[in-house]
């Protein structure tokens, strides 16, 4: 079995699920288990002996479960003759003697992006429903095409113990709250026989966005050996023991991973906000630009309409405009004179004479004159 999808699978589904709080016994290959049925079913039929309360037994043993490369990625507990299937083209994974098969469904992955920016986008976006809607929007009409009828589900609390820890072991971003249960499912065939499904559901919420999946696993076996069939795949997904080293490499290179992630978005980040803030400048000069222009428009027109207004009114009371050439004061003095003077009262006199000076006049020789230059 593969590194990468056992480990990827537990991130985002807490793979085959985690460790309920017990310790994980990497010596567990010695260990025997138990698995005990109803006392009215056959010692044929449940391929064991009777313990001394009269129950049915089973040996279990501890099987491992390696990557493509021989490393032990975990050790499951089954039943010694029960086998695993790796790579099967049909999804098997167990099969046993007496019609024993379980077949795992392809993992099923969502996101909900909070940013609302798309910054997840290739994702395929899912709000994650209640266990009870997801039951009937997916896994019933999945079902249906194989000829299953829902029955009943509930959650399995030691497998979700386990797969919880699992998932707890593993490198994650930040504050994140993780979410993993275990759900089993009975179904009836086409021919009444019973068929058993568990559904695993996971999810990391992290501030940005979350992660959701879930994953099935078919179990279908002869009715005579059935019920203890159940309870023995069920106990072995509950007491599954995990090799540390695996998720210590996975940690360590994810963590890594991330850190080179963050780096590559920080100078995103930081390109995309000084192209920002570039364009932004170069938006704030064109438009204080257009508005300069409109103003200066704004105000040449006004100038020009107060000027046509100014005459206007000049031309009904015949004043005429002055100024006095040395302070630049500007005057409207009575129009039909040729000439214009002022003295330092504000009083002025008109002349038509282009060579009359009041301050030549020896009637007005204790006064100064200052001349006014006529102008529009």
């Amino acid at each position: 079995m593969n590194t990468r999808v056992i480990l990827f699978s537990a991130i985002i589904s807490a793979g085959m699920s985690a460790c309920g709080g017990s310790e994980n016994d990497t010596s567990a290959n010695s260990e025997e288990f138990i698995a005990t049925a109803e006392e009215n079913e056959s010692s044929d039929n449940a391929n064991g002996e009777r313990n001394s309360k009269g129950n049915y037994w089973q040996k279990m043993v501890m099987l491992d479960v390696r990557d493509n490369n021989g490393t032990i990625q975990y050790w499951q507990p089954l039943p010694a003759n029960w086998k695993f299937h790796t790579h099967s083209s049909d999804g098997v994974s167990l099969t046993g003697p007496n019609g024993i098969k379980v077949t795992d469904f392809p993992l099923q992955s969502f996101m909900v992006d909070y940013t609302g920016n798309g910054m997840y986008s290739g994702m395929q976006m899912r709000a994650m429903p209640s266990i009870d809607d997801l039951i009937q929007q997916d896994l019933i009409p999945s079902a249906s095409q194989r000829g299953l009828q829902y029955v009943r589900h509930y959650e399995l609390p030691d497998v979700s113990r386990m797969n919880q820890w699992y998932a707890d072991q593993l490198y994650s971003v930040g504050p994140t709250t993780k979410f993993n249960k275990a759900y089993g499912i009975d179904w009836k065939d086409a021919d009444g026989r019973d068929v058993f499904a568990i559904l695993h559901v996971s999810s990391t919420k992290g501030q940005y966005s979350e992660m959701w999946n879930y994953r099935a696993s078919l179990l279908e076996a002869d009715p005579a050996v059935f019920a203890l069939a159940k309870k023995q795949y069920i106990f072995s997904l509950a007491n599954m023991r995990y090799n540390l080293e695996p998720i210590m490499a996975y940690n360590q290179a994810e963590a890594q991973r991330i850190g080179q992630s963050w780096d590559a978005f920080n100078r995103r980040m930081a390109a995309n906000q000084a192209s920002f803030e570039a364009s932004q400048r170069a938006h704030i000069n064109k438009t204080n630009a257009i508005n300069d222009a409109i103003m200066s428009n704004w105000r040449s027109s006004n100038a020009a309409s107060d000027k046509n207004q100014e005459q206007f009114i000049d031309n009904i009371y015949e004043n005429q405009n002055v100024v006095n050439e040395e302070t630049g004061q500007k005057y409207k003095v009575q129009q039909g004179y040729n000439q214009y003077w002022m003295n330092n009262d504000g009083e002025y006199i008109g002349t038509p004479s282009n060579t009359y000076n009041p301050n030549l006049d020896d009637n007005l020789n204790e006064q100064n004159w200052q001349r006014l230059k006529q102008t529009d």
